[in-house]
């Protein structure tokens, strides 16, 4: 019984070992950015592709409820989650933060993708209309109508 047992677990850890790599692997973004910002647009049918948006704080000493900031992202008006979150630093940006969508498979036919952005009120440059201070309120929608083909 203890030889099952020891046999077992070491099956488990090979199987955990050879399955690491790819989980890693899977918070990259595939193929090319479909940017909402741009409006209406072509994409070729059945190419892999992504969708990516968030924030970028240039001092975030000075920005209160970072954690409140996101950005959501419905295709044809259903929500889709997002795969992964990506926060780094660059040259601009003290801290960026961007939500990623995945289509490793692409699409076909005409779809509707629209991004949301939400960012904690602070009863000035963001009003809050009623709500607690540092409430997420949606400040920004984009929408794109992607023709696959």
């Amino acid at each position: 019984m203890r030889r099952l047992s020891i046999a077992l677990v070491a099956t488990t850890l090979l199987v955990g070992l050879a399955t690491a790599p790819v989980t890693a692997a899977t918070k990259q973004p595939v193929g090319s950015r479909i940017n909402l910002f741009l409006g209406n647009q072509p994409f070729a049918a059945s190419t892999a592709f992504h969708i990516d948006d968030g924030f970028g704080f240039v001092d975030t000493s000075t920005v209160d409820a970072i954690g409140k900031y996101s950005f959501a992202l419905d295709v044809d008006g259903g929500p889709r989650a997002a795969d992964f979150i990506q926060r780094s630093q660059s040259s601009a940006f003290e801290l960026l933060e961007l939500w990623f969508f995945n289509f490793a498979s692409g699409l076909t036919g005409t779809h509707t993708f629209t991004g949301h952005f939400f960012e904690p009120c602070n009863g000035g440059s963001v009003p809050c209309n009623g709500n607690r201070i540092h409430t997420p309120v949606e400040t920004l929608t984009l929408s794109a109508i992607v023709a696959f083909s």
